[in-house]
């Protein structure tokens, strides 16, 4: 099954130094039902070019790759996270290494062909979604576990300094975020903020 909506044209971002060849993929990305956004011959106008456009996929097809553009894909990766396609004669494993580290999808050790760029961009898509999935349930856990982690130590905090129980702290917590709109994770590292002040303050033994 295709990883894109039929009814809404996939928009590509094509980034090549060969005019000829940029020219043959273009029409062939056309024919596949793709919609090209923009050809860029210079890496330097990437990162401006995905802020401007936003495009579902970015291909990458460049002669000599720069070992810089890896630095514009590490940006692009961290503030609009895209599928990147990287075609290249290079062959190092660390370069290649340092590619997948700073967000290409797919790498392929060899030159673009037209009639392969469908399904090289659909498993290039399927894998960034894969990975974005992955990417922001790890994200997920560790704001819960950062939650749980402040819930317990303000609940510690007013029962130390409140006298009251576990329970009554956790009920209070509750009653604080549901009257503030807020989560409780966001409350409790509120009221870990306040009663730390307190702890810290000299003379002050409540």
């Amino acid at each position: 099954m295709s990883v894109y909506n039929d009814r809404k044209p996939l928009r590509v971002m094509l980034v090549d130094d060969d005019v000829i060849r940029a020219s043959c993929v273009e029409e062939s990305l056309r024919a596949s039902g793709f919609e090209v956004l923009s050809i860029i011959s210079r890496p330097a106008a990437l990162l401006f070019q995905i802020e401007q456009h936003r495009p579902d996929v970015v291909i990458i097809d460049l002669h000599v790759p720069a070992r810089d553009i890896l630095e514009s894909l590490t940006v692009v990766n961290a503030h609009n996270p895209t599928a990147m396609v990287m075609f290249s004669e290079d062959n190092d494993p660390d370069y290649i290494q340092k590619a997948f580290n700073a967000g290409i999808s797919t790498y392929q050790i060899e030159g673009i062909k037209p009639e392969l760029i469908k399904p090289i961009i659909e498993v290039a898509l399927a894998q960034f979604r894969s990975f974005q999935a992955v990417k922001n349930e790890l994200k997920s856990t560790q704001i819960q576990l950062a939650d749980q982690k402040a819930i317990y130590q303000a609940k510690a905090l007013l029962m130390k300094h409140k006298k009251m129980t576990e329970d009554k702290a956790h009920k209070l917590l509750c009653k604080l975020a549901m009257e503030n709109n807020q989560k409780i994770g966001d409350v409790a590292k509120t009221v870990i903020s306040t009663l730390s002040i307190l702890e810290n303050k000299p003379g002050d033994d409540s």
